[in-house]
């Protein structure tokens, strides 16, 4: 009777749905031309969870909630695609959007899913027009100070 109790217990988190998540992969292009976005992050965002897949080379991606390509929890999501900038680092490269910014936010990016059963979800994304590009970084110097004549030690 106890080893029957200790199995059903250990068998409870799959009879209530830990082990329902569902595979959802697909591609991430540029509806200007069909290209492939070649690297960021594809965010599904719901009430309860959210997963994401690193976007390759060509552009695919595979969603995981905590390990890549595990799967999703079916439901509503909002998604977003982010990390898709370059440079703004400290050796003072320029920022470059890869991606217009507005699909960087839930709130912004105007793409949902309903994740049902396994599924291919492809998403097209708008290249950023040129007045969506954050203002260069000007590097900026204090002024030299100037040494009194004579040099540092010049008698004081």
């Amino acid at each position: 009777m106890k080893l029957y109790l200790i199995f059903l217990i250990l068998l409870l988190p799959f009879i209530w749905g830990c082990g329902d998540k569902v595979q959802v992969r697909g591609k991430v292009t540029y509806e200007e031309d069909g290209s492939p976005v070649t690297f960021g992050v594809v965010k599904f965002t719901g009430e309860k969870t959210q997963a994401v897949g690193r976007i390759n080379k060509d552009g695919t991606y595979v969603l995981g909630e905590v390990k890549p390509g595990e799967g999703i929890t079916p439901g509503q999501y909002k998604v977003t695609v982010g990390d898709t900038t370059t440079g703004g680092g400290s050796d003072y490269a320029p920022m470059v959007y890869h991606v217009a910014p507005m699909y960087e936010q839930p709130a912004t990016s105007g793409l949902t899913c309903e994740v049902t059963k396994r599924m291919t979800y492809d998403i097209k994304v708008r290249k950023p027009r040129d007045d969506e590009q954050p203002p260069p970084r000007v590097q900026t110097f204090a002024p030299a100070r100037r040494l009194p004549p004579g040099g540092l030690d010049s008698g004081n």
